[in-house]
């Protein structure tokens, strides 16, 4: 083997997307590539490359470390973290050791850049990733839940019904379970929703999204939401409006003449997905009157389910969703069914100078929404 490491040159991404389809099964294009990698809200991510120049030529790349920069909000204070992507390694070369000595070596030098990391597919490769990122210092932080709110109870039983099939109920009894399971919780969530009103509701598109009132309504807010994504017009142009995967689109809802909170969603399937959520001073009323909102926009869109991707054990999104007659639907995965704890997904690294408030710690401080996640929405198989 004929073994060198650098960063990134123009053409490279030939390569990585070749690598990237090899492991994934998603052919990459140039443009989305750079999408990712080359045009972020910050420019260049950071990708740290290992060759070995005794491969045939055009498939010598083996290795690939790399981090999307991400804004984030500790308490208002912006901090740049750096988020792990695309980290690969050639089947060729696995088991050898080359690919960790090759990111903890790029990882000490990453850290003059990034004031913080995290990782949000940690049990990927069997909890491989998770376990390295560990030897690293990262912490396992916290599992992602997915809420759910289904606008229509066929769906729900046949979602249901699907689970109680996988956790060993037998094709006779699972639909029955289902029907059962199915009227509960529709019942649970119609008596949790409140109905509010009183405001402005509006719909737009990528292209005529209010950024600017949107950004200085994050900007009021900050405080609130303790750690998070930084919601900069840049960072949400680069991760929202110019996606090459999804179309989002906003809701916004306005109140004696003002912004008071906003979504962002996308539609797949028959899913109203949403990646982000956010109202003024963190109201509890607020969010209801938004969450209710999203209920009737799914409605009009003739949509079955609401499903919102939050981590687990945060303190203020979870209980609002609850509240607004959401369920945790990995609650009832078949895992959770036979009581085997979630895998660990979320991972992330403190650095010296912010581990001063325990407080970074605690899962309750963290507001982590999909806005975190960029791309195919879920990263599953490189992270």
């Amino acid at each position: 083997m004929h073994i060198i490491s650098r960063p990134y040159q123009p053409g490279d991404e030939v390569q990585i997307n070749r690598l990237y389809l090899s492991i994934t099964g998603r052919d990459r294009s140039a443009a989305d590539f750079a999408w990712e990698w080359l045009d972020t809200w910050a420019g260049q991510g950071s990708m740290n490359l290992v060759f070995d120049l005794d491969r045939d030529e055009g498939d010598q790349l083996v290795a690939q470390y790399s981090l999307i920069p991400t804004p984030f909000s500790v308490w208002g204070r912006p901090v740049v973290a750096g988020k792990t992507e695309n980290c690969m390694s050639h089947p060729d070369h696995r088991g050898s050791g080359l690919y960790f000595s090759h990111e903890r070596e790029c990882f000490e030098k990453e850290k003059e850049k990034y004031g913080l990391f995290f990782t949000t597919a940690g049990q990927v490769a069997g909890g491989t990733v998770g376990r390295l990122r560990v030897k690293l210092g990262y912490a396992a932080f916290d599992d992602w839940a997915n809420y759910t709110l289904w606008l229509r109870t066929s769906a729900l039983r046949e979602d249901l019904a699907w689970i109680l099939a996988r956790s060993g109920f037998g094709k006779k009894l699972a639909p029955v379970l289902s029907a059962v399971l199915a009227a509960g919780l529709q019942t649970y969530s119609h008596l949790r929703r409140r109905r509010t009103g009183g405001y402005r509701i509006a719909v737009h598109g990528t292209a005529d999204a209010p950024l600017e009132v949107i950004a200085s309504l994050w900007e009021r807010n900050r405080e609130h939401y303790g750690i998070s994504v930084d919601r900069s017009v840049s960072y949400l142009r680069w991760r929202v409006s110019n996606d090459p995967y999804v179309e989002h689109e906003y809701l916004t809802m306005y109140g004696d003449g003002r912004l008071l909170g906003y979504a962002i969603t996308f539609v797949q399937g028959d899913t109203l997905n949403v990646v982000d959520i956010l109202v003024d001073a963190a109201s509890p009323e607020l969010f209801r009157s938004l969450l209710c909102a999203l209920i009737g926009r799914g409605r009009d869109l003739g949509l079955t389910r609401i499903k919102c991707l939050v981590l687990r054990r945060s303190g203020l999104l979870p209980r609002l969703l609850r509240s607004a007659g959401f369920v945790d639907t990995s609650a009832l995965s078949p895992g959770a069914l036979l009581r085997k704890p979630p895998p660990h997904q979320f991972f992330v690294y403190i650095p010296e100078e912010l581990r001063g408030d325990p407080a970074i710690m605690d899962n309750a401080s963290w507001y982590v929404t999909a806005l975190v996640l960029e791309g195919l929405r879920r990263p599953t198989s490189a992270a």
